[in-house]
């Protein structure tokens, strides 16, 4: 392969899979430093699935969470549908934290393929049941545990 061939591949590779790459380093890092231990938060790993109500069409999923402030969390996604097609995405969410029970909601703008996401629901230290919805018509649900 000519050199120039190789660099125009390294480059479309970057381009294409940022969020790859940025969603296995939230994975690792956390799974590393055994965040996912801690019942006294939502952060750490989280996998399950997704359903949409809409289309039937689901899939694997799997979720960081990272506190950004006392009542804001970041959720890395990446989900898998067709059984070999993946997409990842974060969003941030405002929580609201009562008697054992987290309490989110956020809103994401996922461009033109996507429209504007809509997600809330609600976390406790071993499970997770969240609501999206989309601009673009889908709606369905997220289920989470620990692994």
């Amino acid at each position: 392969m000519s050199i120039l061939k190789r660099h125009l591949t390294i480059c479309a590779i970057l381009l294409l899979c940022p969020g790859c790459v940025g969603f296995h380093y939230q994975w690792h890092h956390s799974s590393l430093t055994k965040q996912q231990e801690n019942p006294q938060s939502m952060e750490g790993i989280w996998t399950g699935s997704w359903q949409s109500e809409q289309n039937r069409h689901n899939g694997k999923l799997r979720c960081v969470i990272r506190k950004k402030s006392a009542d804001t969390y970041t959720f890395f996604y990446r989900a898998t549908w067709a059984r070999i097609i993946t997409g990842n995405f974060k969003i941030t969410c405002k929580t609201n934290y009562d008697e054992g029970t987290w309490k989110f909601s956020g809103t994401k703008d996922l461009g033109i393929l996507g429209g504007k996401f809509f997600h809330t629901g609600t976390a406790t230290a071993k499970s997770i049941q969240a609501k999206y919805r989309s601009e673009m018509g889908d709606e369905g649900t997220f289920m989470l545990s620990r692994p």
